[in-house]
């Protein structure tokens, strides 16, 4: 009669636990990339996008559309998409789940309910902006236009040189401060250069990365002591997505710091003009 040998229960149940953990580690490695539909806004808004339209343009479309493809191309498990949409509806589409995320989205507390943002500490996290804008005046150096960062001095009842679509358009207007609007920092700087306006409130990074691109600038012209506003830009992701996927959503934000620290002076002198 055969001695048959009993192996320990103890040794199955460890066989077991391994095989199941083998199991799981092989189904995550080799998981389908989850969807991640990702919007922003169809007009135009240079530097950051580029071409109104609900197309994503195949070239240069933009300081922000090239970060966030690149994020998508660095975070394997996502399958990345653009998508152009209405500001409104973008936000709306992010509230109900049918987008992932929504960029260049400036941090609004009554927001917090449509979407998340990178938090630390209870509060939005600086640190993980896509953007930051700073606003300040500038004038001709021989100008005696100024401003103590509420009230702008020495205008004379001349109109004040912006771009398109600034932020600081309504503040300036409920000033009762003319606004003449350019599509370009450069074509601002230029008009108080011919002396059409006694000064422009710009970007001052934007105008920066001109300045390294054009020296002769900062000889003729000089920024005020005082901002007069500061904005900063985030990507915010769908409370649906981050529910499900917290640990991917987290990543993607730290990616899109990365990316944004590695590519960002190189974007600005590609795309501020």
């Amino acid at each position: 009669m055969p001695i048959t040998t009993l192996i320990p229960l103890k040794k199955i149940h460890g066989a077991a636990a391994i095989g199941l953990t083998s199991l799981f580690i092989s189904s995550s490695l080799f998981a389908a990339p989850v969807r991640f539909l990702v919007g922003y806004p169809t007009e135009a808004n240079a530097p950051y996008y580029l071409d109104s339209g609900t197309e994503v343009p195949k070239h240069n479309p933009g300081y922000s559309v090239e970060i966030m493809q690149e994020v998508g191309k660095r975070i394997k498990e996502v399958r990345f998409k653009l998508v152009r949409c209405e500001f409104n509806q973008c936000l709306e589409q992010i509230k109900s789940g049918k987008l992932d995320g929504l960029f260049n989205v400036p941090y609004r507390e009554h927001w917090l309910f449509t979407g998340k943002y990178p938090f630390t500490k209870a509060k939005v996290d600086p640190r993980q902006k896509l953007y930051g804008e700073e606003y300040a005046l500038y004038r001709i150096k021989d100008s005696r236009v100024s401003t103590d960062g509420d009230r702008i001095y020495g205008l004379k009842g001349e109109g004040v040189a912006v771009k398109n679509n600034s932020p600081i358009i309504p503040m300036l207007k409920e000033n009762n401060y003319s606004v003449l609007s350019f599509p370009t920092t450069t074509e601002a700087l230029q008009a108080m250069l011919r002396r059409e306006t006694p000064a422009t409130v710009l970007v001052i990074d934007h105008v920066e990365a001109l300045a390294r691109m054009h020296p002769e600038l900062t000889d003729l012209i000089s920024r005020a002591q005082y901002s007069l506003y500061e904005e900063d830009y985030y990507l915010m992701l769908s409370r649906q997505f981050y529910a499900k996927k917290p640990w991917l959503a987290e990543k993607i934000w730290t990616e899109q710091t990365k990316v944004q620290q590695e590519l960002g002076e190189k974007l600005a002198n590609e795309y501020i003009r």
